[in-house]
């Protein structure tokens, strides 16, 4: 009984390394990289997504749109 108990023990043992290497091994998710601009007023990079444009570029904000466009 006593070896069959170590014996569960034992492949329980390498089945849980075996699961931890896999795990550790899966490819982490990648994701793109994002696109950064600069804010044609300040200089400020900002990411493409949360940029202002406008007629003479593209802003940080909304103030620096009706800044530097007037």
């Amino acid at each position: 009984m006593k070896y069959l108990v170590l014996l569960l023990m034992v492949v329980g043992g390498i089945w849980w390394i075996r699961q931890q290497r896999q795990s550790s091994q899966t490819p982490q998710k990648k994701t793109s990289p994002q696109v950064v601009v600069a804010c044609a007023h300040c200089g400020t990079h900002v990411p493409e997504n949360e940029a202002i444009r406008g007629t003479q570029g593209v802003y940080c904000s909304e103030a620096h749109r009706q800044n530097h466009e007037g």
